[in-house]
């Protein structure tokens, strides 16, 4: 259910990396019956390296496998040298390899001893070289001895985000283990092979990404990555592949670059030409090399969602990790608050902890929060619980708020909220309340529509999770190296209503209504109390299958913009001429009121114009719409 990032969030990324992963400036000089073997055989380390087991410190062994399919091409070949990449300086005292066995079983261990451990690759040649002649169903492991430090300051291992990702392993209390940098890429590590008659071409082709989500009628933007573990040339174009949609062919493309033992990224776009709203499957499969059919054919594929129309973005959920105790969190505060200035879409919610102290604003359901959301910092935010806002590691939906400059910090954010713009809400939020202060009871009803087979977007376990923040608490706050006696907070959360992984929409075809009746307590100042509630996908699901569609935030007391449906303009619960004509007057005048962009926008592009109101007078004409 995850969706996708754009290419804009990519390239976002690049600066504020600061070079996360530099080339090293010469690509080594290999002799012509010599090969790279390695998951990648580029020169690129990580700058910012990795240590990813906790209490690990000493002499540790870490390794990768070379699976089958990429040890085809290396059968009968002699290993003679290893390159070892580190981000930092550290000793490196050996490197191995180890056959394994398909059921994990490893076989007999060859190593050479060694003195290395740079920053960059170290090239370690070795005085026996291995003979590589396993069962064509083993893998190789290939390794090296390094010295970590007990420190989490000290990040040598480097691990590059390139071609397909394959775990790395370490030794801890004896037993070869994940070694936790998955989300990181692959361990720098290489070998040097020897041959005299490599295989001419074995090819790969891995990581199919696209657009996920499209609107009926939009292009379908793609790409993947494709390489040759032989020796023998493929110039551009020598190599096509066909596109399918559903399993119908809809277009054939090729290489644009020659293809080597480097991974190359192929992008191309195909129509979505007469598809309906729904799930769709595009697929790849190589087609022909140098004019040839290939025999065996690779085919890749991934599911997207085809929509005929949703609705714009109401807010977008912040969710803010800080304690009172926390001296850089005033930072993120900061940040958040230029934020908001910024943008008037903020549903800010601060979730407090302990930390030195007890923090006078923490609750059972903010650890619970912080704990599925795998928060282990402050300050730390989610935005819409979506992947990719943190440069270091996109595998997370949280990232650090705290950047000395509020608005530096505050434009990341707000470059990123934009970029996720591009897919729409599946469903509205709004927010209508009571609260008797005799009785110091709140009624609050959380309604909105949802689109035509909203299941197929959001499943059928989505939630509805409703919080009750608070403004105004005046309580010390740490700040840098000082107390603050008198700091405001805003935006504190009181209480997650029913549960912190929210509830199941009550659906009534395609609109829900939600009701709760919530005590207030005495401490709480009722004035000051706010309504966020958001739609998402279940809180405690991996990360990469939370995320929040749509949100919405209100005082206690306020009554939001009634539902509308799509067409409904002058806000009157049914859809007929005269909201055609409500819609063609705003066009020619917009002071014309009562007006409803929600019914208006039927075409959901986040644009009210002409082809709203011909919607309109179809749907009239035809008796159902034709998005």
């Amino acid at each position: 259910m995850k969706k996708a990032l754009s290419l804009l969030m990519a390239a976002m990324m690049l600066p504020l990396a600061m070079g996360a992963q530099a080339l090293v400036p010469a690509r080594i000089d290999l002799q012509p019956n010599q090969k790279l073997m390695g998951h990648y055989t580029t020169d690129d380390i990580a700058l910012g390296g990795c240590w990813g087991m906790s209490l690990l410190a000493g002499v540790t062994p870490i390794g990768t496998d070379i699976t089958p399919e990429e040890l085809v091409v290396f059968q009968g070949s002699e290993i003679v040298a290893f390159r070892v990449g580190l981000s930092t300086a550290t000793p490196v005292t050996r490197v191995f390899v180890i056959p394994v066995a398909p059921d994990g079983t490893l076989g007999e261990e060859t190593e050479w001893t060694c003195q290395a451990g740079d920053e960059g690759w170290n090239l370690i040649e070795l005085a026996t070289p291995y003979l590589i002649n396993l069962p064509d169903d083993y893998s190789l492991r290939i390794g090296f001895d390094y010295e970590q430090q007990r420190t989490s300051q000290h990040k040598p291992i480097s691990a590059v985000m390139l071609g397909d990702i394959y775990p790395s392993m370490c030794v801890y209390k004896g037993q070869w283990r994940n070694y936790g940098i998955n989300t990181k890429g692959n361990l720098s590590i290489q070998c040097i092979t020897q041959n005299d008659n490599y295989p001419q071409y074995i090819l790969r082709v891995v990581n199919l990404n696209g657009t996920k989500n499209l609107k009926v009628g939009d292009d379908i933007s793609f790409s993947f990555q494709a390489r040759n573990l032989g020796v023998g040339n493929i110039d551009p174009g020598d190599f096509t592949f066909d596109v399918a949609i559903d399993g119908t062919v809809v277009k054939t493309i090729s290489n644009s670059k020659p293809l080597t033992d480097q991974f190359i990224t192929i992008h191309d776009v195909v129509p979505s030409d007469g598809l309906s709203g729904g799930l769709h499957t595009l697929s790849v499969t190589t087609a022909s090399l140098k004019g040839e059919a290939i025999e065996e054919p690779i085919t890749l594929s991934y599911t997207f969602n085809c929509f005929e129309f949703g609705f714009s973005r109401q807010m977008r959920l912040v969710e803010q990790f800080t304690s009172t105790y926390c001296r850089h969190c005033p930072k993120g505060t900061a940040c958040l608050e230029a934020l908001s200035e910024m943008r008037g879409d903020i549903a800010w919610v601060g979730i407090h902890q302990d930390m030195s102290g007890t923090d006078v604003f923490r609750t059972i359901q903010c650890d619970s929060i912080k704990n599925m959301e795998h928060i282990d910092g402050f300050p730390e935010g989610s935005f819409d619980r979506t992947i990719g806002v943190d440069p270091e590691d996109p595998s997370l939906v949280w990232t650090v708020l705290s950047y000395t400059d509020a608005q530096y910090g505050a434009n990341v954010f707000n470059y990123f909220l934009n970029s996720i713009t591009e897919i729409p809400s599946w469903a509205t939020v709004y927010i209508n309340s009571t609260y008797d202060a005799q009785a110091r009871k709140a009624s609050i009803t959380i309604n909105g529509d949802l689109v035509p087979n909203y299941e197929e977007y959001m499943g059928n376990d989505s939630k509805l999770t409703v919080y009750i923040t608070e403004d105004n608490l005046v309580a010390p706050q740490y700040d840098n190296d000082r107390w603050v006696d008198d700091y405001v907070h805003n935006d504190v959360l009181r209480k997650a209503l029913v549960s912190v992984k929210g509830v199941a929409l009550n659906k009534s075809g395609d609109t829900y209504k939600n009701e709760f009746t919530v005590d207030i307590p005495q401490a709480w100042n009722s004035d000051n109390l706010n309504i966020v509630a958001f739609i998402s996908r279940p809180l405690g699901n991996p990360v990469n299958d939370i995320y929040v569609t749509n949100a919405n935030k209100r005082k206690l007391g306020e009554f939001d913009a009634p539902t509308t449906l799509p067409g409904d303009v002058n806000m009157d619960g049914e859809v007929s001429i005269a909201d055609a004509a409500q819609l063609i007057d705003y066009l020619l005048d917009d002071s014309v009121t009562p007006f409803s962009t929600e019914g208006a926008d039927c075409n959901g592009d986040g644009v009210v114009d002409i082809e709203d109101a011909a919607l309109i007078i179809d749907y009239l004409l035809a008796g159902e719409w034709n998005r």
